[in-house]
């Protein structure tokens, strides 16, 4: 839910890979498996909410929602509906346009939602009033934090970092989950940039795992660690 990229590789391959900053009641221990719509859905669940921050499918479609739009926030009152809910909800639609035409955005806590439709990046921001789409180019390098755990400060600071590195040579799926994991940590100082004293003494936050997909025209390759390697989970998903 917290640092997600994606990196380009050569023969339109890709690679994407978020790392998830929570609290630890809410971390996943199976891949789980649903079908909707004719399709079949992958995705780590949370433990408590029961969504979950990145579902992929053997349509050759796969989505990651990341907290926060723009700007950090403070959580007010309810919501109509969990943000890792709605990422499986994705899949009930035909595709991202119909999602976007459809879906019920009003009563949602802002976020940032990634989408890949059958070779189609989308960047979608809600933030509470309006929503902002942007198509992306998978040809580019793309890296995107949650707003409400790392100032944009951080968030450039990071893009230059995997940028450079990925750029001295193609890096493998396994590489790049070990590097964003040591090299991208979930920092207390991050959330003492933004809130200021207001942040807790305690923090119930830690970047639990690192998930990942190496993407190309035939199959989706899904790895999931968590930090400690305590689990440790694979998918091999033919696209239809």
């Amino acid at each position: 839910m917290c640092t997600v990229s994606f990196i380009p590789l050569a023969d339109e391959r890709f690679i994407f890979t978020s790392n998830r900053d929570e609290n630890p009641n809410r971390a996943a221990t199976a891949l789980h498996e649903l079908e909707v719509e004719g399709k079949t859905l992958f995705f780590p669940q949370d433990a408590q909410a029961k969504g979950s921050w990145f579902v992929f499918s053997n349509t050759n479609q796969f989505v990651c929602v990341l907290n926060g739009a723009f700007e950090p926030h403070l959580p007010e009152g309810s919501y109509r509906l969990s943000r890792g809910k709605m990422a499986v909800q994705f899949f009930e639609y035909a595709d991202h346009r119909d999602f976007i035409n459809t879906f019920e955005f009003e009563g949602m806590e802002p976020f940032t939602f990634i989408i890949y439709d059958q070779g189609t990046l989308i960047e979608l921001r809600w933030d509470e009033k309006e929503l902002h789409e942007k198509m992306l180019s998978t040809s580019a390098f793309h890296l995107w934090s949650s707003a409400t755990l790392y100032p944009t400060s951080w968030q450039k600071t990071r893009f230059k970092l995997l940028k450079n590195w990925t750029e001295q040579k193609e890096r493998t799926q396994a590489e790049v989950m070990d590097f964003q994991r040591s090299e991208f940590p979930f920092e207390r100082s991050a959330l003492e940039a933004i809130y200021g004293d207001r942040v807790p003494d305690d923090v119930p936050v830690e970047t639990l795992s690192v998930s990942s997909i190496h993407g190309n025209k035939n199959a989706f390759e899904f790895q999931y660690k968590r930090k400690d390697a305590s689990v440790q989970l694979e998918k091999s998903v033919q696209i239809k």
